[in-house]
């Protein structure tokens, strides 16, 4: 829990150096911003900076999924609601097999919390016993 606390930590002053160093320069930057989603809980974070891209930022469209491998054969899969275009280490065609479920997710506004649970649950079985 330490650690990726403090990868957080990390990302999010690199993040801020980049951007920084990219304003000072009088070249246009935006954050592209998404919501991760945590296939092991089938819901998705709050929304955070997936990257800062030069350019004018782009404006709203429908809930595009965006996919960053890794080397190492993983993946992050985010939601984002701003339009390309994206940064090339991330994948917009849908075609990776987390992209349906994260939209799922998304449509469903299913933000997981920190208890462990989610804003929106699976619902209950029509067989099941009722309150």
């Amino acid at each position: 829990m330490r650690r990726s606390r403090l990868v957080a930590c990390a990302a999010g002053a690199l993040t801020l150096a980049c951007m920084l160093q990219a304003t000072s320069c009088g070249d246009p930057t935006y954050i592209l911003e998404g919501r991760f989603y945590l296939a092991s809980r089938d819901c998705l974070g709050t929304t955070s900076t997936i990257d800062v891209v030069s350019g004018e930022e782009p404006g709203t469209c429908p809930p595009t999924c965006l996919v960053q491998k890794s080397y190492d054969g993983g993946r992050a899969t985010y939601v984002t609601t701003m339009c390309g275009p994206y940064p090339f280490d991330l994948e917009a065609s849908g075609a990776d097999p987390t992209c349906a479920a994260a939209i799922a997710a998304f449509q469903r506004n299913d933000t997981c919390q920190t208890d462990g649970g989610s804003t929106a649950p699976a619902p209950r079985d029509a067989g099941a016993a009722r309150d």
